[in-house]
């Protein structure tokens, strides 16, 4: 139904008096629509849970990209509106053009970026504000891994300059020093992992005679033997102080070569046959001969000769260097100073003699 209005009409035309009419009309339910047209609202940009359009939008990409729309911050949202906006728009409803922008494919990638997260290496105007936040993080994070890791380096590269330096002193100590059984000191120095300063500083120990090793091997042992066998105790004892073998006595209670009993008069079976075992007991066990089995060997005598003068036997605690056809005729025990002058007052009356040969046996 159509409903009747007045409507007063103003009219500045010279012929026709000013007065004031009145028109009556009426209005029709086309006119009743557009009275409930409003401002169009534009696209609402939704976004997920926990993020702001403040931080998530990328504001930066309108610079690069000629995008066909404006945003604007409400109290009801965030809203992108078309520059083609037909501004009104039904209430509560948007004009067509900005219903269509959920279409654009720009608009589209930014939604998925900001969603799903932007390439790492995409250009920085793609990323949100909260992304280029998350790029300087790993950036920093990255700087620091790379900072840190320069220091360690620099700090090995002057630990191994420290370390070639210590070898250098190492080197120069072994070539200037004359340091006895060096090869011992370092095997030492291997053997329980110590580095190569505390390696320095025993050599130099070595050198200045305050450390010494306490342990032998087969070797130094056998040369300390060759020693005091070809030279005597006195050849041995300096050998132990210029070369660092085993003393005369460490030799003597470590030695594995059986002893040979000396026999000061005339000799007997029962220490001859205590001679034969003790030379052919080591031999036998190194040829894997078995006692009940026989073996044959030939055995020769000779004689030798030797300097003419009396020799102490400290393990059997006799006087050698008496000839054996006088020897059993006197006491040849040391017990005391007086056994000693009557030995020698037997040898200057002629009652004893001073043996210049002695009788050996060769297998």
């Amino acid at each position: 139904m159509s409903e009747p209005l007045d409507i007063t009409t103003i009219s500045d035309d010279e012929d026709t008096p000013s007065m004031l009419r009145t028109t009556g009309v009426s209005t029709t339910k086309h006119q009743s629509q557009q009275a409930h047209l409003e401002a169009c609202p534009g696209y609402l940009l939704t976004f997920p849970l926990g993020q702001w359009a403040d931080t998530s939008y990328p504001f930066a990409l309108h610079t690069l990209l000629s995008l066909p729309w404006y945003y604007s911050t409400r109290k009801d949202g965030f809203f992108l509106v078309l520059h083609s906006c037909l501004g009104r728009a039904v209430a509560g409803q948007r004009c067509g053009p900005c219903d269509n922008l959920g279409n654009n494919e720009n608009l589209k990638k930014i939604i998925l970026r900001y969603t799903s997260g932007a390439h790492d290496n995409s250009p920085l105007v793609f990323h949100s504000i909260s992304g280029l936040v998350e790029v300087v993080r790993c950036k920093t994070s990255i700087i620091d891994v790379l900072h840190l890791s320069c220091l360690n380096d620099a700090r090995k590269i002057i630990g191994q300059e420290g370390v070639i330096d210590v070898h250098k002193q190492m080197l120069m100590a072994l070539s200037t020093q004359r340091i006895p059984r060096i090869d011992h000191v370092l095997c030492m120095g291997f053997k329980h992992g110590s580095g190569i300063h505390s390696m320095l500083e025993m050599i130099k120990k070595a050198a200045a005679g305050t450390y010494h090793l306490k342990g032998y091997d087969e070797e130094d042992d056998l040369q300390a033997l060759l020693f005091l066998h070809l030279g005597g105790a006195r050849i041995a004892d300096i050998a132990h102080h210029v070369f660092g073998t085993p003393s005369v006595q460490t030799i003597r209670t470590c030695t594995t070569v059986p002893q040979i009993i000396p026999l000061p008069s005339f000799p007997t079976c029962d220490k001859i046959q205590r001679n034969i075992v003790a030379s052919f007991s080591g031999l036998l066990d190194g040829l894997g001969v078995s006692g009940q089995k026989m073996l044959h060997a030939v055995a020769m005598f000779d004689e030798l000769a030797i300097e003419k003068r009396p020799r102490w036997d400290n393990k059997s605690n006799k006087v050698l260097g008496i000839c054996r056809e006088h020897g059993s005729g006197t006491s040849l025990e040391f017990t005391s100073e007086d056994d000693l002058e009557t030995m020698w007052d037997e040898l200057g009356g002629g009652k004893i003699h001073l043996a210049h040969e002695v009788c050996v046996c060769v297998c």
